[in-house]
């Protein structure tokens, strides 16, 4: 992957906030669906988006995709990633969207 693609993909606000939840790890469509409250197609259309450029990896477990960051991405995702993560908790929405998740986590896994 080249520099343009991973800025284009890092540039859409929902893939940004997307990568910003899965720095927590491994999370399923219906948990990020939930904590971004966002519909199941606009989801997976941003995941397959990020999967075919190489930014994340999934598994399929029981009728679950589960996605993670790509551990052997671009090192410049790494970078980002990091920056990202720094950033997080002073910017309100993704700060938001992270507590969402956390208390989507604690009600109860996909199933």
């Amino acid at each position: 992957m080249d520099l343009v693609t991973l800025y284009k993909c890092l540039g859409d606000p929902t893939r940004l906030r997307i990568l910003n939840l899965l720095r927590e790890g491994s999370l399923c469509v219906c948990q990020l669906q939930e904590a971004l409250d966002e519909s199941q197609v606009k989801m997976s259309k941003h995941l397959g988006y990020m999967k075919k450029r190489g930014l994340l990896v999934s598994e399929r477990i029981a009728n679950w995709n589960y996605y993670k960051i790509n551990p052997v991405a671009h090192p410049m995702l790494k970078a980002n990633m990091k920056a990202l993560g720094s950033f997080a908790a002073k910017d309100d929405e993704l700060a938001s969207d992270l507590k969402r998740l956390r208390e989507v986590k604690s009600q109860a896994d996909c199933s």
